[in-house]
């Protein structure tokens, strides 16, 4: 079991809530919820985010990029927002969209997909490019300004 797919197990128990209370909160079935606490998917980001909000968590805790536990926010994901934040970074890196490509193992032209909102961005992305970058999940989501 994955860090992340043990977080969201934990916290729904934590919260004495059932895997049917937690995807009718994120407006799936509980058989796609059940399907990503046993790792049988990855959650979409917008998911993803939308658990977070509810349960006030830093999306860096719940993938053990950060200690800091809670985040107060109740943004919803918005691609395009994070589609021009990783566009920022990579200009004031001095990277071009192949060498930032190259440095996450995308081609140049799917990097440039996902900078220019024209693919959506996944959560294994955004983990690359914090990873790398040292931005946090939360701020490359909008869910924080800084």
């Amino acid at each position: 079991m994955t860090y992340f797919s043990k977080k969201i197990r934990d916290t729904r128990i934590d919260n004495d809530s059932t895997q049917e209370q937690m995807a009718n909160i994120l407006g799936i079935a509980r058989s796609r919820y059940k399907n990503y606490e046993i790792e049988r998917n990855m959650m979409p980001l917008f998911i993803i985010v939308k658990f977070a909000n509810h349960f006030n968590l830093s999306l860096d805790f719940l993938f053990n990029l950060s200690n800091k536990k809670y985040c107060n926010s109740n943004i919803n994901y918005n691609n395009d927002l994070s589609a021009k934040l990783i566009k920022q970074i990579r200009q004031e890196k001095n990277l071009s969209q192949e060498k930032f490509g190259k440095i996450l193992g995308l081609p140049q032209r799917t990097y440039s997909s996902y900078e220019n909102n024209e693919r959506t961005l996944t959560i294994e992305i955004l983990l690359k490019i914090a990873k790398i970058t040292h931005y946090s999940l939360d701020y490359l989501t909008g869910r924080v300004n800084n």
